[in-house]
């Protein structure tokens, strides 16, 4: 019988390198070692995901074994038509190939794509695929960073500093997690999969709209609509089964068994999506809620020292990169003084220093 063979006459170093797993991966069982080099290499870049998926399904055709062209690991299934997506380097020539390799490409994507979802939380840059999983997955922003994230159902998320989720997506639910943090969410319509926000005690519920949510350290969450409206399930509400609606410019805060419901202007809801652009504005804020906002972007903590500031209001737009700017304004806009210790900023009465 006539064997299916190929040769790999390939130039780009990327392809060469999907060619040498494809063999290896077709030889055997791999080490602990080479299954962490392998994911340490698909991690590198999302093209390599999509190389060697491609590399193994035109393997499996040359073969003729009749498997489903699903990718594991790519955003959409790959179209028969786009076999070739690299060219046509793939030419009949001398290396034997055994038919059960795309079974075990398959099986080892599906063990290494769990893996890397729910044993890494995942600090992204700002070109992310989509994120999609029957599992849960997680997202984190670093301190100081923002990202935004598409979801496959056309929704995106926009995370703001020290933020994480856990995303998890079925066929019949759409449910994120915000563990800590904010998110800003613009939902794609599916009346058939509301999509739920859960934060603590409290859940937020929308089928297509635009909507934030913050979660403090504090147990505090606030919830703010800019599109549409949206349902709210609190603790109390969960004893009543009646939610609480929020429509255009109101947000909601809930914070143990106190709730405060507020009509905001259209100047402070453009205030509260500053972040967006790095940037922080304050209009008559408190000094304790300033510092508050401003410890989200720190990775030094601010402390106000003498409780006669805590209700000194403050107003001004600050660079959330440069928490520099917000220090030199205490001191110069409001005559206050900031010293840094070993494990914080100190705010304090210009007399006492």
């Amino acid at each position: 019988m006539k064997e299916n063979v190929f040769s790999f006459p390939i130039a780009n170093s990327s392809a060469s390198k999907a060619q040498e797993w494809i063999v290896r991966i077709d030889a055997g069982p791999l080490t602990s070692q080479e299954r962490s080099d392998l994911q340490a290499w698909l991690s590198e870049d999302p093209h390599h995901v999509e190389l060697l998926d491609t590399l193994a399904l035109i393997w499996s055709e040359a073969a003729r074994a009749e498997f489903p062209a699903q990718s594991f690991l790519s955003s959409t299934a790959l179209n028969p038509q786009k076999k070739f997506i690299f060219g046509r380097i793939f030419e009949l020539a001398d290396i034997s190939l055994s038919w059960k390799l795309w079974v075990g490409v398959s099986a080892f994507f599906a063990m290494c794509f769990f893996f890397l979802l729910s044993n890494q939380t995942s600090t992204l840059s700002e070109h992310v695929r989509p994120v999609h999983s029957e599992i849960m997955t997680s997202v984190a922003t670093e301190i100081g960073q923002n990202l935004e994230l598409p979801l496959t159902d056309g929704s995106r998320v926009r995370l703001n500093t020290a933020s994480t989720i856990r995303v998890e997506f079925t066929k019949k639910n759409r449910r994120i997690l915000l563990e800590r943090g904010e998110g800003l969410f613009d939902v794609a319509k599916d009346v058939h999969r509301p999509f739920e926000v859960i934060a603590g005690q409290t859940t937020v519920r929308a089928v297509g709209t635009k909507f934030s949510v913050v979660h403090f350290p504090d147990g505090r969450t606030d919830v703010t609509v800019f599109e549409g409206i949206v349902e709210v399930l609190t603790s109390q509400s969960h004893v009543t089964s009646q939610p609480l609606r929020l429509g255009v410019g109101q947000t909601l805060t809930v914070q143990s068994e106190q709730i405060a419901l507020q009509q905001l202007s259209m100047a402070t809801l453009g205030n509260k999506l500053a972040w967006t652009d790095d940037r922080i504005i304050f209009d008559n804020t408190s000094l304790l809620e300033a510092v508050t906002q401003v410890n989200r972007y720190s990775s030094v903590p601010f402390r106000i020292t003498d409780q006669t500031l805590l209700n000194l209001h403050i107003s001004g737009a600050f660079s959330t990169p440069d928490i520099q700017v917000f220090i030199r304004s205490l001191e110069q806009g409001f005559g206050l003084h900031v010293e840094k210790t070993a494990d914080a900023y100190l705010i304090q009465k210009e007399n006492l220093k």
